[in-house]
């Protein structure tokens, strides 16, 4: 009687037709822009796809789809073995017919199961060309990583943090209500024709850069909680918090990160300026207000200029964050490196939380996809080194990206590796897409399978929370408690 492995027939891509089921695409996850190894032909755009990632041949198993009408292919004399000609270990490929073809964790329905359909029968599965392929960010991450000066020279070693993410949470969460609280503030008395009290900005701003220099994930975790009636504030904050975490990233000095931290906080109060039907208009603007809202930068170099004490650095970054490097900013259309750093690194900071914001004229783009558009514009608008010094911060996978693992489990990344951009860590919160997990637990993505060089875990997409009904949020306290616990466990052992 033929075994499984048997009745499996490799044939060319070119003779591939709707409704054969592959078995085997003979590629490794990250190599194809599918969410599966294993799929159901159901359109000409999947066999296009093949063929534009350079897959030549697959394994069909006829009794789960239609059978090719000639006979099984035969191998040449001159053929290598198959396993040998796909593209994966022999090992790793083995591991994977093993999870097809036997009872093991499979991503695809057993015989007889009901196929994988989600949480709401209006998903889709299949992702979008390029933002949710891995095959995307596999082949440009390399670019990245070859651009790069070493880890030596110039970045902070080692990436571990001073204080868990458990333990500075708490004091994270303080600071973020006390920073809010002086934008806001700083804000209302700019409005009123008021100074803005310099001496409380510093203040806080002491405390931001100490929190990101404890643990820079706990206040940037809290930089996905924003409203829309406060969008003003809340991303003149958010924006300060991502420009420290570059900067700690890009190594700079207590006193630099002062400097930065001053001007992101303060970079907008030049809008207090602006009417308020301008600021909250959800339709197109005319030419005459958008060559109002264009003068912002300037307005709010004026009112840092008249204020005491603002380090002249901190102004300058104000002035220029919207500077872009090929010259097409604004106010003064600066191009290169007269653009000061700071001001480039706010810029670039200003654009990703703006883009990721729920705005009156805009909808938020998920963040994974926000940092392809980032990546994008390097070398354009953006100084190339700056957005590639910047994914490495806040990771391809930025803090809260709810991710779908190749073993069907879904899972928050709350963590990113700068030295391996792929493979973030991750909280598990669902077995499937149906079944959440009691207590969610973290993965370590680069742990391999026993006696393999398969990894246990990859990711396979990114998802967006609002499909599945999932609130990442929530599980804030899930990963506090999950990580608490880790540490308590290393204090009594050590």
């Amino acid at each position: 009687m033929p075994t499984e492995k048997e009745n499996l027939k490799r044939i060319s891509v070119d003779d591939l037709k709707l409704g054969m089921f592959i078995v085997n695409l003979g590629r490794s996850w990250l190599a194809h822009p599918f969410l599966r190894n294993q799929l159901t032909v159901t359109s000409p755009q999947q066999i296009k796809k093949l063929k534009k990632y350079g897959i030549k041949e697959v394994y069909i198993d006829p009794r789960r789809g239609l059978d090719i009408p000639f006979p099984k292919i035969e191998l040449k004399n001159s053929d290598p073995p198959p396993a040998e000609k796909l593209e994966v270990p022999k090992e790793a490929q083995l591991h994977e017919e093993q999870r097809a073809i036997s009872g093991g964790p499979s991503p695809l329905p057993l015989k007889g199961e009901p196929p994988f359909s989600g949480a709401g029968p209006d998903v889709s599965f299949e992702p979008p060309e390029k933002s949710d392929s891995m095959a995307y960010w596999r082949e440009n991450v390399k670019k990245v990583e070859e651009s790069l000066p070493s880890y030596e020279d110039t970045l902070r070693i080692p990436f571990d943090d001073d204080v868990p993410y458990a333990n500075e949470i708490e004091s994270a969460r303080a600071i973020h209500w006390e920073a809010q609280n002086v934008v806001q503030h700083a804000m209302n008395d700019v409005r009123m024709g008021k100074s803005i009290e310099s001496e409380r900005v510093k203040r806080v701003v002491t405390s931001l850069v100490d929190s990101i220099l404890r643990n820079q994930d706990a206040l940037v975790s809290l930089t996905r909680m924003r409203s829309l009636d406060e969008y003003t504030f809340v991303h003149s904050l958010d924006v300060c918090i991502l420009s420290l975490s570059l900067a700690r990233h890009l190594n700079l000095s207590r006193e630099e990160m002062m400097e930065i931290g001053i001007g992101a906080l303060l970079h907008d109060v030049g809008k207090m300026r602006l009417p308020a039907q301008v600021l909250k208009k959800t339709d197109t603007l005319s030419e005459n207000e958008w060559v109002e809202v264009r003068k912002h930068p300037v307005y709010s170099l004026e009112i840092l200029e008249a204020c005491q004490g603002i380090p002249d650095s901190s102004k300058q970054l104000a002035l220029q964050h919207h500077e872009r490097y090929n010259g097409s900013g604004y106010p003064f259309g600066l191009k290169g490196d007269t653009i000061g750093t700071y001001g480039q690194i706010v810029g670039m900071v200003d654009f990703y939380d703006a883009i990721t914001s729920e705005r009156p004229y805009q909808k938020a783009i998920q963040p994974h996809e926000a940092i392809r558009l980032v990546y994008d514009r390097g070398g354009g608008e953006f100084n190339r080194l700056m957005v590639e010094r910047f994914i490495q911060c806040i990771g391809i996978y930025p803090f809260g990206t709810l991710v779908l693992l190749d073993t069907e489990e879904m899972g928050i990344v709350c963590g990113v590796r700068p030295e391996i951009l792929l493979r973030p860590n991750v909280l598990i919160v669902y077995r499937n897409s149906r079944t959440p997990y009691p207590e969610p637990f973290l993965a370590d993505l680069t742990e391999k399978a026993d006696h393999s060089s398969w990894y246990k875990r990859s990711i396979i997409m990114p998802l967006d929370p609002s499909k599945w009904n999932i609130r990442v949020d929530d599980y804030l306290g899930d990963l506090k408690r999950t990580l608490r616990e880790q540490v308590t466990v290393v204090t009594a052992n050590s």
